[in-house]
């Protein structure tokens, strides 16, 4: 089972001070109160288009609507189940949405379930 997290920062961080508090203190948060759980544990972040659809008023720097793309990888539906009751732990949570409050639009917070598909390249 995967999870795909979206996540953008603060208004009034930059990206790198986005991108260091999540690496040095969150991501230390999730693997200690989570890890057991985790297959894999990814953090994207975009920082240009390659390709598809540009319009004539996208500007020169790029600008996604998320800072971070996570991904998290658990063993089945039942360890992405513990994650969630962990989550709600009201010790626990309240740890993970002070820390939350530090960098990240917890508005704009996005998590989805996913069923992955992975193609097999034949040679």
């Amino acid at each position: 089972m995967k999870a795909i997290i979206l996540l953008k920062r603060r208004s009034d961080i930059s990206h790198e001070e986005f991108r260091n508090h999540y690496e040095t203190i969150h991501a230390e948060l999730a693997h200690k109160y989570l890890g057991h759980l985790f297959l894999d544990y990814r953090r994207n972040y975009p920082n240009s288009v390659e390709y598809g659809a540009r319009s004539s008023d996208t500007p020169a720097a790029f600008q996604s609507p998320y800072d971070a793309i996570t991904e998290l990888r658990y063993r089945d539906r039942a360890a992405f189940e513990e994650a969630q009751r962990i989550m709600s732990d009201p010790v626990i949570g309240k740890i993970f949405e002070e820390d939350e409050k530090n960098f990240m639009d917890r508005a704009a917070f996005r998590v989805f379930a996913c069923d992955e598909v992975v193609s097999t390249l034949v040679s």
